[in-house]
């Protein structure tokens, strides 16, 4: 089985999953959240994860993670410790989408697709201006 956890944060886990929802419906449910607030600490609930995947071997742990160093990404990065673990970091919309739609193979030991996600997730990212703009314009007109 496998278990995508969105962590962030604040609430950018919950709103992330929300997004995905209004995209993919009920499919979004398989994604599970964790936000971190100033009054926690990620050690609490990377040591409760740390049972919950020692109890189950054989699933799959996939952690979305808001941003790379940060101190949700540092701590849960210690789960992979574990050969059944796997943290991203800076996730976005494209990534969680192509992981729930278009990802049915196992990613533990599957570097080929690992390293289509992470491009997915990179490939997601541009910058629209007015000068961008016009240069698609002028190669429109060729």
């Amino acid at each position: 089985m496998r278990h995508i956890i969105l962590a962030s944060h604040g609430d950018f886990s919950k709103g992330l999953k929300h997004s995905v929802q209004m995209i993919v419906g009920s499919m979004a449910d398989q994604l599970q959240t964790y936000s971190l607030y100033p009054s926690h600490t990620p050690k609490d609930y990377m040591e409760e994860m740390n049972g919950v995947i020692q109890e189950n071997p054989e699933d799959e742990y996939i952690f979305l993670c808001d941003i790379e160093g940060g101190s949700v990404h540092s701590t849960l990065s210690m789960l992979c410790q574990y050969p059944n673990v796997l943290v991203f970091a800076g996730t976005n919309m494209n990534l969680v989408l192509d992981l729930l739609l278009s990802t049915p193979e196992p990613l533990i030991h599957n570097t080929e697709v690992q390293n289509r996600l992470l491009a997915t997730g990179k490939n997601g990212l541009s910058l629209t201006d007015q000068k961008r703009i016009q240069k698609k314009s002028d190669e429109e007109d060729f």
